[in-house]
């Protein structure tokens, strides 16, 4: 009885103490918070009561916090109303307007297409439609989201576009009701061939999971053995939204993802928590690159982790972190990192270094490396997911990418669409590149020769000093037809990837969504190396229960 006296004494007194180190450890914390606001406030009153000039207080409180914020990675953001609103736009996955992409093409105002079933879809407005006024409001020099801003509105209010077409050049108002669209975050899926279904998922919002039960439950109907999830480029979303779609792969109750955060702590733990809806039986690949990031990452990285699917491509992005949103005020908000993600193997999906280290007060974390799945096989951390078959991407295209920037395919096709009927049309005119080639000679796009901007710049700038200078004329033209040639060499090398994407703006024009990806899949070096392991049992029976070395497939997609 004494000695249980005696033990219960010291317990209570190791309590105290423990809380006691505890408590003083939080009062530093605060004192040194106290300090630091002080020095801040200090600072900031002085800018605003002693600077030469009187300063605009909202824009440089906004201004100083998204300085102090470039100090920490890259999501952890200041929100202020737009930003909100965005936000909304990007989770909801639905938004208040008419359904139209637009883009700015030379301070013109243009569709690039109509979304799917919305009101201006149904009002006919079509892709390369020229957007003249908004409510009688000319849309020359309107930048592209006050242009969005006008057009969005109230569900069952009414927008007036002035449509110029860009064939005949004849001008109409189109009264068109806003109703709610909702964004797709599945633009297609469809059967690869009579055995393998293939579905496309472009982002994660509350959507996402009822679309892609939807496609696999379409896909399964059709016959589908096999299913392809392309993530490539899927720059990621909501957790939840992730985690619902493994929810429809993945056996009842078993671990996808925890969440830690200051000292490693143990934030959340979450399972699956319905039995699958997808058969163990039927075969999945998951197709990743360097774009797909945070919720595509912990698709891919679980389904390996649980050897439910090979999954092919190059290494993802390493987007692992996670924010909370914390109110500020009623339009501005603070987009805060508090933890990071963790895959059932254990692994980190975030890249190592993502802030300042100096900034770090406890810099003794252990670098992550090898780790195992469910069934012994070896996966990479440290950043990123590691695809079992490496599709690697080793080409470089300057002037296709020039070209897309630049809207040169949605150009030339607005420009040649009324040559053709349809798609075949176009894959059978056998001068089509000669008359893109003509077309980009005469189109102002530059940027992807090395040099080229520099040269626009010298030039302007030296022939204001002396545009009579016979010897610089004669500088500059010889470098302009070396470039001039580069150019040249540079189309034909590559002549095969800008055909691609030329048939994929027309295949858009003429059958939206569906008449691109079923082009492009034909020949998607990604694809067709998915199709071969799905189609081989063996093989992908082998890749999820034999530990082998990645296979490293040098192509260019």
């Amino acid at each position: 009885m004494r000695y249980l006296k005696k033990a219960s004494i010291i317990f209570m007194v190791l309590v105290v103490c423990f809380f006691g180190i505890l408590r003083s450890q939080q009062l530093d914390v605060y004192r040194d918070i106290a300090r630091s606001q002080q020095q801040i406030m200090t600072v900031y009153k002085y800018l605003l009561t002693e600077y030469v000039h009187e300063l605009d207080v909202p824009k440089l409180t906004s201004r100083i916090i998204k300085s102090m914020l470039e100090n920490f990675d890259p999501y952890t953001e200041y929100y202020e109303k737009k930003d909100l609103e965005d936000l909304a736009v990007k989770t909801d996955g639905k938004f208040s307007g008419v359904g139209l992409q637009i883009y700015m093409y030379k301070d013109q105002l243009t569709v690039v297409g109509p979304i799917e079933g919305s009101p201006a879809s149904r009002a006919g407005i079509f892709t390369g439609d020229e957007i003249m006024n908004i409510d009688g409001e000319s849309t020359k020099g309107l930048e592209l989201k006050e242009a969005t801003n006008k057009i969005r509105g109230d569900k069952g209010t009414d927008v007036i576009l002035t449509i110029k077409k860009p064939i005949t050049g004849e001008t109409e108002d189109y009264a068109i009701t806003r109703d709610i669209i909702t964004i797709k975050d599945i633009p297609y899926y469809g059967m690869a061939n009579p055995e393998v279904g293939y579905l496309r998922i472009t982002n994660f919002s509350n959507n996402t999971a009822g679309e892609t039960r939807d496609a696999l439950l379409s896909l399964m109907d059709e016959g589908a053995d096999n299913i392809i999830i392309d993530l490539r480029d899927n720059p990621g979303g909501l957790l939840s939204s992730s985690l619902d779609v493994l929810d429809l792969i993945l056996p009842k109750d078993v671990e996808m993802v925890s969440t830690k955060g200051r000292k490693e702590r143990n934030l959340k733990n979450y399972k699956s928590l319905n039995n699958s809806f997808v058969p163990s039986s039927i075969g999945i690949a998951v197709l990743i690159n360097g774009g797909s990031a945070s919720a595509s990452e912990i698709v891919a990285g679980v389904l390996q982790d649980h050897d439910r699917a090979v999954v092919l491509g190059d290494q993802s992005f390493g987007k692992g972190l996670v924010q909370t949103v914390i109110g500020i005020n009623q339009d501005t908000a603070l987009k805060i990192t508090n933890s990071k993600y963790y895959i059932p193997s254990g692994r980190s999906i975030q890249k190592r270094k993502f802030i300042d280290e100096e900034l770090i007060a406890d810099n003794s974390l252990v670098a992550d490396s090898l780790y195992q799945t469910i069934a012994g096989r070896t996966v990479l951390g440290g950043g990123g997911i590691s695809p079992d078959i490496v599709v690697k991407d080793e080409g470089s295209y300057p002037l296709a990418a020039s070209i897309l920037r630049n809207g040169g395919y949605f150009r030339f096709v607005q420009q040649s669409s009324d040559q053709y009927i349809s798609i075949d049309e176009v894959i059978a005119d056998n001068s089509l590149m000669k008359n893109f080639k003509t077309f980009i000679n005469d189109s102002d796009i530059k940027g992807y020769v090395d040099g080229q901007e520099d040269l626009e710049v010298a030039k302007e700038k030296l022939s204001k000093e002396d545009k009579d200078n016979i010897f610089l004329k004669n500088a500059f033209s010889v470098i302009e037809r070396q470039i001039d040639k580069t150019k040249s060499e540079m189309f034909e090398i590559e002549n095969d990837v800008i055909k691609r994407m030329i048939l994929g703006e027309f295949a858009f024009y003429y059958d939206g969504n569906n008449g691109k990806y079923e082009l492009y899949l034909k020949d998607d070096k990604v694809v067709i190396k998915a199709l071969e392991i799905l189609m081989d049992n063996s093989i992908y029976s082998s890749l999820l229960t034999v530990p082998e070395p990645n296979q490293v497939a040098a192509i260019k997609s």
